[in-house]
């Protein structure tokens, strides 16, 4: 039997959340939430495919299943990180499909400055991965920015997808914070950044 899109939704959030809780509490990934998450989460792509938003509903777990699932793989070892590690490649394939599509611009309108906010000095999140460090002056326009609009896009029953890239990379961050750490040995922009992250997660999370 065909499942609707509200039921799959219902899936798609509640297998995401199990996942999540299983791995903080230790239990490694849960094969069956995973198979579910996945399963659900790619017939919702096909849902989507011709169309230029993602229902709200989905957004935030779209958001932040790649991010977390990158640090649980850090946190565990041996098999155990390999499986986790092999999820996150395979779910981010997945959400790139899944926002690849030709956007729809009816509610792009009301994102024009944040886009050119972040796109000014050769691009603010390009900046970033390229180990230049976090422009705080660019930051704080595009905040305030992101602040201002927050709460009418919220209010949408869809998200435009190139809305959804934009949030997720505020949400991934906390993954920069790691690489300025670990890879760039850079404490000092490795904070500024976390604390950036910290305004950021606080919004969009609600």
């Amino acid at each position: 039997m065909k499942i609707n899109q509200s039921s799959l939704l219902e899936i798609f959030v509640e297998s995401e959340i199990e996942l999540l809780v299983e791995l903080r509490m230790g239990n490694g990934l849960d094969r069956e939430e995973y198979e579910k998450f996945i399963h659900t989460f790619t017939e919702l792509i096909r849902l989507w495919e011709q169309k230029g938003g993602i229902p709200n509903k989905a957004v935030h777990p779209i958001i932040e299943i790649y991010a977390e699932l990158y640090q649980f793989s850090l946190n565990y070892s041996g098999e155990e990180a390999k499986r986790i590690s092999d999820a996150v490649h395979q779910i981010y394939k997945l959400r790139e499909h899944c926002l690849s599509s030709e956007p729809n611009h009816c509610q792009d309108d009301i994102t024009l400055d944040l886009i050119k906010f972040i796109d000014e000095n050769n691009g603010f999140f390009v900046q970033m991965r390229q180990g230049k460090g976090m422009d705080q002056e660019q930051f704080e326009k595009i905040f305030e920015e992101l602040t201002k609009i927050h709460g009418e896009i919220t209010s949408w029953e869809a998200i435009p997808k190139s809305l959804v890239k934009i949030l997720i990379a505020f949400y991934e961050m906390d993954l920069l914070v790691i690489k300025y750490k670990d890879v760039f040995n850079m404490q000092k922009e490795a904070d500024e950044i976390y604390d950036a992250y910290e305004r950021v997660f606080e919004l969009i999370s609600g």
